[in-house]
């Protein structure tokens, strides 16, 4: 820690070597002044954490560390997906005389005479990592003249691991075990089981696992739970999301009561909100393990009843309470209650501690109406049945989801936290930075349970993305005594089954990284004080650098989600010409089209369904006009314009979110987001004569002569430099955060009045270029440094006390 002791060196230490660094030689000046002095308001200790919900694989072939896939041959009825034969090895499912009443089905392998085996790929590989022991169990029954070894095996044949299972196989069901201590590498080896003689054998519940975090039994995989765990979660909210309300039957939500107990008792559920079969394993036991493990407080999300597709009547809904209800007494109750003693036989003795539950996940909407079926109503006989059981508990209600910036709890029941949802640009985030500063403090509290940039991220999450959210945790922390908890979404993907993005933990079957995303969750979870202070100019706008939005050379096309419906008469009206549309020429990029007489017709359930005309308009402005009629579906119509390729490309939404809002969309480097919205609806059966007009980045629509939008498109991003100071009373340290969003170095003089501190710890996460990222071929572009110094000068006398370089987030520590 050097000591500085001229003022000048002191500017040469901090600002000229920065700006050298960044190849910079002149900064704009901005002056602040932070009141140390002043109360300030609280902020919440339980601010920041976490919420995970099993999406692009996060459970299995994730998080959950269980190595072989479809382990109990649930996945497929008509084969044994991810599993094959060897040596001539024949495979069959078989439906007699199985394991227990939680499997639908048994292998039956025929190993031939000189020998075979069965081989099981992974999740896109298994990580065979020397030094480690892999402990194997399944169960079998039958025939076999020989042995089994159970094997890793490389990608080129070489055997990592090996171990012969000890042992005799029976007619009865036995389970057997093995450990497996691995002597080499490989992120994509298989796993193996082997006869060197003739049998036929019933085999199920193969499960293989490496080392776990801090070694739990059916625990988590290492490396992500850590980076869990390297946030410093105060919460972690689970299971959902969609994936506590399930689709299409009830049996495909998740059900706490079936996912407890050994694995070979789960039967497992179709995640078909999100494409593929869990097994369960990360279950109702697991995620209150891992929120102990992490030092975060449980946030439980109940089912109200609702899933996509249907519901429960409020009538018939005390099964669902009384489902409730038992989870909270498995977290909660005493050993000699029912579900207590189940958690005790589960191997915890001890109440986890459920303090926190939401009652229900975006089930008080305004459309559709199945997915909101009586919400208040749901939410106050869940309510009343928990409190009166558990009078503490903090109870948490569902507000708008989408479609509005501005969500309010509209139910006539007294509720302590609303969740409020947003996924929205860099540039929204910013400019919400006072979002919270005119909040009604009367009204619930606030808890921001999922918030991302899904808009201008770039392809995995760029350092944009992440100061817009940075500046937006910033407005949460000056304003958390109304934003009482906050959590990013989602967290995982596993980067070969990529079903939503960006995401700010990213995996393979060995490797993991965090985008700048997770590192300025990290960053603001770690320098979080406990109380905000008053900061003068802690907003100072840049000239914003970014160019039209309008694409020079563009097209124009129409499309629904999840609606069919039919379009005619085309024209396109640019550069003083008219053109009648071809619509039978238009290229379908999605869903599936008809031609219907001179028109269109989309009769797909596709979300996103896309036709595109073929001229390219090099043009300022342009007018579009098409008659347009909804012929049955969810939503309303789509008319596409200033599309430049399939990832870059704007939408007027008309009857978007249930049929509930006309809205500009404008989609970025494959990230949609609203950039407009209003209420409106369309009929079912009505032909419309839309009108669009677009004059660069100003964009008009009118439904048979009527205005209905008109607008401008944003910027994805915002120029600007945005602080904020709190003060840790724990440590006496003043916290200093400042994010730059635009290309050029600032140069911050503050003034702290009632503080002298005279040690300083600088935290920088920055980029040359706002689109910087990180990959698996390069997970440490965009990280944070640090550095320390000391001085005998005081603050003022340093000034320019920090320079704040281009596309960052600065963090200083004062003490």
């Amino acid at each position: 820690m050097p000591n500085v002791e001229n003022i000048f060196a002191m500017r040469y230490y901090i600002a000229g070597l920065l700006m050298l660094l960044c190849g910079y030689m002149y900064a704009q000046q901005v002056n602040i002044s932070i009141d140390a002095t002043a109360q300030g308001r609280e902020i919440s200790p339980m601010l920041y954490g976490i919420f995970f919900e099993d999406i692009n694989h996060a459970a299995d072939g994730g998080l959950y560390a269980e190595l072989i896939r479809n382990r109990s041959f649930e996945d497929d009825d008509a084969q044994p997906a991810y599993w094959s034969g060897e040596g001539g090895t024949g495979l069959m499912f078989t439906k007699a005389s199985l394991l227990n009443d939680a499997q639908r089905h048994a292998l039956v392998v025929t190993f031939p005479k000189q020998g075979g085996g069965i081989v099981n790929e992974g999740f896109w590989g298994i990580n065979a990592v020397e030094g480690d022991t892999y402990r194997l169990s399944f169960f079998a029954k039958g025939k076999l003249k020989g042995t089994l070894t159970a094997m890793l095996v490389s990608q080129g044949g070489e055997v990592l691991a090996s171990q012969t299972i000890s042992g005799k196989i029976t007619s009865k069901w036995k389970k057997f075990t093995a450990d497996m201590l691995c002597k080499g590498n490989d992120p994509h080896a298989r796993f193996v089981l082997r006869s060197n003689g003739f049998g036929i054998i019933a085999i199920d519940v193969v499960s293989l696992f490496p080392p776990t975090f801090k070694g739990r039994e059916n625990g988590c995989r290492r490396d992500l739970a850590q980076l869990l765990a390297d946030l410093h979660p105060r919460f972690m909210r689970f299971p959902g999301g969609c994936f506590v309300e399930g689709q299409d039957t009830p049996d495909n939500a998740f059900r706490w009561h079936r996912t407890v107990g050994p694995i070979e008792t789960r039967v497992g559920h179709e995640n078909k909100n999100w494409g593929y079969r869990t097994s369960d394993g990360l279950g109702f036991h697991e995620y209150l393990q891992l929120a102990e493990d992490l030092g975060a407080t449980p946030l439980y999300v109940t089912n109200v009843g609702i899933w996509h597709g249907g519901f429960t009547p409020v009538e018939e809904l005390q099964p669902w309470i009384d489902e409730c209800l038992a989870a909270l007494e498995y977290a909660n109750g005493d050993i000699h209650t029912k579900y207590g003693a189940m958690r005790a036989a589960n191997g915890h003795p001890e109440p986890f501690g459920i303090h926190y539950i939401e009652i229900g996940n975006e089930n008080n909407q305004p459309s559709p109406p199945e997915l909101s079926d009586r919400y208040g109503e749901r939410f106050k006989l869940f309510k009343r049945a928990i409190l009166d059981k558990y009078p503490d508990m903090h109870i948490i209600g569902d507000v708008d989801a989408w479609g509005t910036d501005s969500p309010v709890w509209t139910i006539d029941e007294p509720v302590e936290l609303v969740d409020e949802h947003y996924y929205r640009t860099p540039g929204w985030f910013a400019d919400n930075f006072r979002k919270y500063d005119s909040y009604d403090r009367t009204k619930p509290a606030v808890y921001v349970g999922e918030y991302a940039v899904t808009q201008g991220f770039g392809t995995t999450g760029s350092i944009n993305a992440a100061l817009g959210e940075a500046i937006y945790m910033m407005g949460m922390e000056n304003n958390s005594d109304i934003v009482r908890m906050a959590s990013y979404a989602p967290i995982f993907v596993n980067e070969n089954d990529q079903k939503w993005k960006p995401d700010m933990i990213r995996f393979n079957s060995a490797q993991s990284f965090g985008t700048p995303s997770y590192h300025v969750q990290k960053l603001m979870s770690h320098n979080v004080g406990t109380r905000s202070l008053p900061v003068e100019g802690a907003y100072t706008p840049i000239a914003d650098r970014q160019g039209p939005l309008k694409p020079e050379v563009c097209q124009v096309g129409v499309g629904t989600y999840t609606t069919q419906a039919t379009f005619e008469k085309g024209t396109l009206t640019y550069n003083g010409v008219t053109l009648t549309q071809d619509m039978n020429g238009m290229e379908h990029l999605a869903g599936t089209w008809q031609q219907e007489g001179g028109g269109l017709r989309q009769i797909s359930d596709a979300t996103g369904a896309m036709a595109i005309g073929a001229v390219k308009m090099k043009s300022d402005g342009y007018t579009y006009r098409v008659r347009a009629r909804k012929d049955s579906g969810n939503e309303g119509l789509i008319i596409v314009f200033n599309y430049a390729d399939k990832d870059n490309y704007c939408w007027m939404n008309l009857g978007g979110w249930g049929n509930s809002q006309f809205a500009i969309e404008q989609t970025v480097s494959g990230g949609r987001a609203p950039s407009y919205t209003t209420p409106g609806r369309i009929e079912t059966g009505r032909w419309y004569d839309v009108r669009l007009e677009v004059l660069g980045d100003s964009v008009s629509c009118w439904l048979d002569d009527t205005l209905v939008v008109a607008s401008r498109l944003k910027p994805t991003s915002h120029s600007g430099l945005y602080c904020s100071a709190s003060k840790d009373d724990k440590t006496g340290d003043l916290i200093l955060k400042v994010v730059n969003t635009g290309d050029m170095p600032m140069d911050i003089n503050a003034d702290i009045k009632g503080a002298d501190p005279r040690d300083f710890e600088i935290i920088r996460l920055m980029s040359d270029s706002g689109d910087s990222e990180n990959s698996m071929d390069n997970p440490y572009n965009v990280v944070p440094t640090t550095d320390t110094f000391s001085t005998t000068r005081s603050v003022s006398q340093m000034n320019p006390f920090i320079v704040s370089p281009p596309h960052s987030l600065v963090i200083v520590r004062c003490r």
